[in-house]
């Protein structure tokens, strides 16, 4: 099992580092905005990690919005995260997708979102160097047919999925082994936290009601071992539980 860990401390990295985890880093707008000071601290922060992932910026991030203007803006900072990725050798890049609740699936404006989402992504393809994936990221989608229906609509070998386990707990009605059967091995990523199945709590391994056991093998099974799992909780809480759970007994594999 391939383990990476989301941190925001020194500390935490130093942890990862000496553990021989691998790191996910984050690009924001105001890191973005200043390139120098960003491309330095991401540089040391990655200095050493057996593998690396970078989540791009989130916040009103709608690449399906059916304003112009906004898609646009969508566009120039993903391209940012991008060449970000690029200059430190990024190979995974993250983003979430636009699904909001109330475009209600196969709806109306549900179709159109799909049809928007396919799109956006294939007019941004020509901008993902080669040997990098972009994985989008379920987040209030519900259907994970939807999901599937915008990656192979998309049609690249340069996009593919992040799944994360808390989120479809929290927004889908369907149930996890159905969203890893139905997306397969488009899973390249996956983020791992636990919650209570109502709120995206960001709790440690083990401290809410998720069937991690279940998700683990089940991703092994429909999508590849080789696929790194990303911790967005707490670290050392969330690996003693893995080995207790006799899930992680190789903390990392590459």
């Amino acid at each position: 099992m391939i383990i990476y860990g989301s941190v925001h401390t020194d500390t935490e990295v130093e942890l990862l580092r000496s553990n021989n985890l691998g790191i996910e880093v984050f690009a924001n707008p105001e890191t973005l905005d200043n390139p120098s000071e960003y491309h330095k601290f991401l540089a040391e922060r990655i200095k050493g990690m057996v593998g690396v992932s970078m989540h791009g910026t989130i916040f009103d991030m709608a690449f399906a919005s059916g304003d112009p203007l906004i898609v646009e803006v969508v566009k120039k900072r993903f391209i940012q995260c991008v060449q970000a990725a690029a200059l430190h050798g990024i190979n995974h890049l993250i983003f979430h997708s636009s699904y909001r609740a109330f475009y209600n699936g196969r709806g109306r404006i549900g179709e159109w979102y799909i049809k928007a989402s396919i799109d956006f992504w294939k007019d941004f393809e020509h901008n993902i160097p080669d040997g990098m994936t972009v994985l989008l990221e379920n987040v209030e989608d519900d259907d994970p047919e939807v999901f599937a229906e915008i990656i192979h609509g998309i049609d690249s070998p340069k996009i593919a999925c992040c799944f994360d386990a808390a989120h479809a707990h929290v927004y889908s009605s369907w149930q996890l082994d159905d969203w890893i059967r139905i997306l397969g091995g488009k899973i390249k990523h996956v983020h791992l936290s636990d919650n209570d199945g109502k709120s995206d709590l960001h709790l440690p391994l083990g401290q809410g009601n998720l069937p991690l056991a279940s998700v683990i093998q089940g991703i092994m099974k429909h999508a590849s071992s080789e696929v790194p799992f990303t911790l967005e909780c707490d670290i050392p809480l969330s690996i003693d539980w893995l080995v207790g759970a006799a899930l992680c007994r190789q903390l990392s594999r590459r």
